[in-house]
């Protein structure tokens, strides 16, 4: 964009003059990592009109939205953080700084500001202290007022005051994700009214995708007859304040529980998605697995004991188990939960406390419910565990290490694949309890692979990667080298590592990760590892 350029250098000549080296660094970087690109190009389109700016800081949001020199930009602040300089400079380029508080009501609504705001061509918000709360009223300002504009929200994504008060709250049809031109932190648009120029898909929704249907869970293992000192110190609030980004998930949401985590859930779900929303209540101990196997799993671990977290009790590990046995039973009966979803053709596991992955991956959900589903298997494939050590002889060093290469907490498939996989892991767990293990889920998944490679689709990462990357490879990729691509490669499981390595290759931003030694191992991986 060139005017941008142009822009760009006319701030560059205040360098260390009332701009600082780091603002004129992050002005500069390109959309997906900084939004005064995307800025720019939007106030481009404009002649003429008022743009609003709420968020001053030091400028560089009100100097970006000037790139058009005849629109008039308005920029709020309640304290004045604009050196001389810069101020001089917006000034001239026809911005106007404001020391007015526009979070408060009265102020939004007063004859001064309130004709102003409504007639604006757009709005960018940005505010401190990133709660949510204040920008979701003003988003209720707009809607009530019947603004035509839209809104540019910084930070949807990084804060969960941001996420579970403001973002998850506005319905589908008012807003759309634009983090991949914006900014690293989370960048939306929203559309307080019906905004023209919005194509909606049959169901009114920008983003709903009714071939998805998803499966979480919430029990209250403290109750369970085994419960550890570490599982009774996490209260229900532990986990249910880490539930709001799954319970928003836009898609078909399958979520059992117990009755007294009921209420609790419900209210965590955006009241526009209660009709693609099933509860399932049911009591811990009637999943069959549990009483039924609880006490062998005890025993096993006293005989072929392993490097234990005493979180990771048996009724834990069958809580996991229980997983596969959800899933089955919602492919068996998705047409009758969600009746007419007949275009639910794949499903997904994911855990109920994602976000305490980090919030790439809660950011990630919406780009892997729009991206063209897999049919096989998929889950993240961390660190490669050599296929001999899944052999019977060799399974009490395999299990003594409770080692874990694939993610459990985030899996996917169609309705076939999901189903197969999903019995041969309880398969795999009844051998190896017989055997006189049981340690893990996520432990059954390599022995699964080994035995059944094609139904499996893998991509790359780590557990704070296993959303962020189910569409290719954004982040992690010095990982992916070191533990996958590497152990793979030495171990003599050439597809599994020439995979990967296409994986890292076809990725633009996996590359700009790794260093040049790291680049040349990759090359070295990649060439002589043979693709069958």
């Amino acid at each position: 964009m060139v005017e941008f350029d142009s822009a760009f250098e006319t701030l560059k000549a205040l360098e260390g003059r009332g701009v600082r080296s780091e603002d004129l660094l992050e002005f500069n970087q390109e959309p997906g990592k900084q939004h005064y690109r995307l800025l720019s190009q939007l106030a481009s389109h404009y002649t003429g009109r008022n743009i609003i700016d709420i968020g001053t800081h030091r400028g560089s949001s009100a100097f970006a939205l000037s790139i058009q020199g005849q629109n008039k930009i308005i920029s709020f602040d309640i304290v004045n953080n604009v050196s001389v300089e810069m101020q001089q400079l917006l000034q001239s380029r026809n911005v106007v700084l404001s020391l007015d508080n526009l979070m408060l009501k009265e102020t939004r609504e007063s004859p001064l500001w309130k004709p102003i705001l409504l007639e604006s061509a757009f709005i960018f918000l940005d505010i401190d202290p990133h709660e949510g709360s204040m920008e979701y009223e003003f988003y209720l300002f707009l809607r009530d007022n019947n603004y035509q504009g839209f809104v540019i929200c910084d930070d949807i994504w990084y804060f969960k005051g941001m996420r579970d008060n403001f973002w998850y709250k506005i319905p589908l049809y008012d807003k759309l994700d634009v983090t991949d031109s914006g900014h690293w932190s989370g960048t939306g648009i929203l559309f307080p009214t019906n905004y023209p120029l919005v194509a909606r898909g049959a169901s009114g929704s920008l983003i709903f995708t009714p071939k998805w249907t998803l499966v979480t869970a919430y029990f209250d293992l403290t109750k369970c007859p085994d419960a550890s000192s570490s599982i009774k110190n996490r209260p229900q609030s532990y986990y249910l304040e880490a539930a709001a980004s799954t319970m928003a998930i836009p898609a078909n949401l399958v979520v059992y529980c117990d009755a007294e985590s009921l209420d609790s859930l419900v209210a965590l779900r955006p009241s526009f998605l209660a009709e693609h929303t099933k509860y399932i209540v049911r009591d811990f101990e009637d999943f069959e697995f549990v009483n039924k196997y609880r006490s062998k799993i005890a025993e096993n671990r006293l005989k072929c004991p392993y490097n234990f977290d005493d979180r990771n009790t048996p009724s834990y590990y069958l809580f996991c188990m229980t997983r596969y046995a959800m899933l089955q039973e919602i492919i068996a009966s998705t047409d009758e939960l969600f009746p007419g979803a007949c275009d639910a053709t794949h499903f997904a596991w994911i855990n109920m406390d994602i976000e305490r992955m980090g919030f790439l991956n809660v950011a990630a959900i919406e780009r892997f419910l729009t991206a063209e589903p897999r049919d096989r298997f998929s889950t993240v494939y961390i660190d490669y565990i050599p296929e001999s050590l899944t052999k019977t002889e060799s399974l009490p060093v395999y299990f003594k290490w409770g080692r874990c290469s694939m993610c459990s907490g985030f899996f996917t498939g169609s309705a076939h694949f999901m189903a197969k996989v999903c019995s041969l892991i309880e398969n795999k767990f009844l051998e190896f309890l017989a055997l006189g293990y049981g340690h893990a889920d996520e432990q059954l998944y390599s022995p699964v692979f080994f035995e059944n490679r094609h139904l499996f689709h893998f991509y790359y990462g780590d557990y704070r990667s296993m959303v962020t990357n189910y569409t290719g490879v954004r982040v992690d990729a010095s990982t992916i080298l070191r533990f996958l691509i590497a152990n793979s490669f030495n171990a003599g499981d050439l597809k599994v590592a020439h995979d990967a390595c296409r994986a890292l290759t076809d990725s633009s931003a996996a590359i700009a990760q790794i260093s040049n030694d790291e680049l040349a191992k990759l090359t070295f991986f990649f060439e002589n590892s043979i693709k069958k």
